[in-house]
């Protein structure tokens, strides 16, 4: 049965978050402790998955039975992965002990769902199996077993309560090498009226889907990329109509995998506010701010929380932010603001192809002059994906791909985005 309704919350002994159902008669189910539940046997059973090839692996099951007469709740649903169908160390307790003797058998996967289905990445499962049987380039086999099942909780603060897990399924795969390292921090876009005006249709990064800013100094999480996004500069306001929309002022904030079921919305259309809509929850209303004026939105990818904030700092205005480097002969060639045109805009982005084989070293500066100017690093030509940028400052250096640069000229904030 899959979990389609909102939760509310409920304390008994422990708080528990339990459905609030349409023909809900206000009688509050007690939580038990559930003892089993069933992950189907997928259709693809019986073939040999490559998972350099595929994407995702589609996967479903029952739902828990955590009160006496099954009523809905917000379970929340993770993915492990065993070559041995052993799940007694995962790979983040082994990480954690000091002692170094704890060996992994299992991994559990980034992403969780509180419905009842999920498309469980590919490549985070090739990952837990070369991490957990150490192999390397020339030792991966042509098959391998891999054994899946899924664990479910409620989720309370950061506690795991009542946990179950179900039962495996065995499927053969075609594990392929890939490098362990950090993992790339999660990214989110700005769309809307407010960043190119598109809605419908497919999104294309740095056309009608506009990146955040990594947050300078900031730790993100090395195997989720988890951690904080901001983007600073004018917001507009508005009055919202009978759809929550407000023409010309209202966006949203889309993750990289571009689900509205998943989007930023505002909070019940409240200008000011802004909430995840994940799960399967309700369309909010497009974000404005409370007034026209500056604002800093931060999100919190771990937790799916954001907040816009008033920008208490000094603007300058520049007029246009250029970008100059070894990719143009350093001359100027403008970049492209974040804001639609006629309004105020601090934030700036540049798509830059550096062809294979080459690197590239770049600037920003304001329009014909070299008076003010910012760049980062340690030395010429170093490269970094996000920092705060010093005035005048080191050369940043960029490997062969094509990139999303932004540059913020109130924070002095860049950050690039690998397209």
């Amino acid at each position: 049965m899959k979990n389609k309704y909102m939760m509310g919350a409920l304390l008994l002994g422990i708080i528990s978050l339990f459905a609030s159902c349409s023909d809900d008669n206000d009688s509050n189910p007690t939580l038990i402790q559930p003892t089993e539940f069933t992950l189907n046997t997928p259709e693809y059973i019986n073939s040999t998955i490559d998972l350099e090839k595929s994407t995702g692996l589609e996967l479903t099951w029952s739902q828990p039975k955590y009160t006496a007469d099954n009523a809905p709740i917000n379970a929340t649903y993770e993915v492990q992965v065993s070559p041995t169908n052993s799940f007694t160390v995962s790979t983040d307790e082994a990480a954690a002990d000091e002692s170094g003797e704890k060996v992994p058998d299992y991994a559990v996967l980034s992403n969780t769902t509180q419905k009842c289905d999920i498309s469980a990445s590919a490549e985070e499962m090739d990952k837990a199996l070369v991490k957990i049987l150490k192999w390397t380039e020339a030792d991966v086999p042509a098959e391998q077993e891999m054994y899946v099942r899924v664990n479910a909780y409620i989720l309370e603060g950061t506690n795991h309560l009542n946990p179950v897990a179900s039962n495996s399924v065995k499927l053969n795969v075609k594990p392929y090498y890939i490098e362990l390292k950090d993992a790339v921090p999660t990214m989110w876009y700005l769309v809307g009226n407010m960043f190119g005006a598109k809605w419908a249709g497919t999104k294309s990064i740095g056309v009608d889907a506009l990146p955040m800013f990594l947050k300078p100094n900031f730790a993100y999480d090395k195997k989720t990329g988890a951690g904080e996004i901001e983007y600073t500069n004018y917001f507009l306001t508005g009055d919202y109509n009978d759809k929550a929309e407000v023409d010309g002022a209202g966006f949203k904030i889309l993750p990289a995998s571009f689900d509205w079921e998943f989007s930023m919305n505002a909070d019940a259309a409240t200008k000011g506010t802004i909430a995840y809509r994940g799960n399967g929850g309700g369309d909010g209303g497009h974000i404005v701010a409370p007034e026209e004026g500056y604002y800093t939105i931060t999100i919190n990818t771990a937790d799916n929380t954001a907040k816009m904030e008033k920008y208490e700092g000094d603007v300058n205005d520049y007029g246009t932010i250029q970008i100059s480097g070894s990719f143009n002969d350093w001359t100027d060639t403008p970049m492209l603001p974040y804001n639609t045109e006629g309004v105020k805009n601090h934030a700036w982005y540049y798509v830059m192809d550096v062809p294979a084989g080459e690197t590239a070293q770049f600037k920003f500066k304001i329009a014909e002059s070299w008076d003010t100017s910012w760049g980062y690093g340690a030395e010429d030509g170093a490269i970094n994906m996000y920092g705060k940028c010093d005035a005048g400052g080191k050369n940043i250096g960029l490997a062969e791909g094509k990139y999303v640069i932004s540059f913020n000229d109130i924070t002095g904030a860049f950050s690039i985005v690998k397209l």
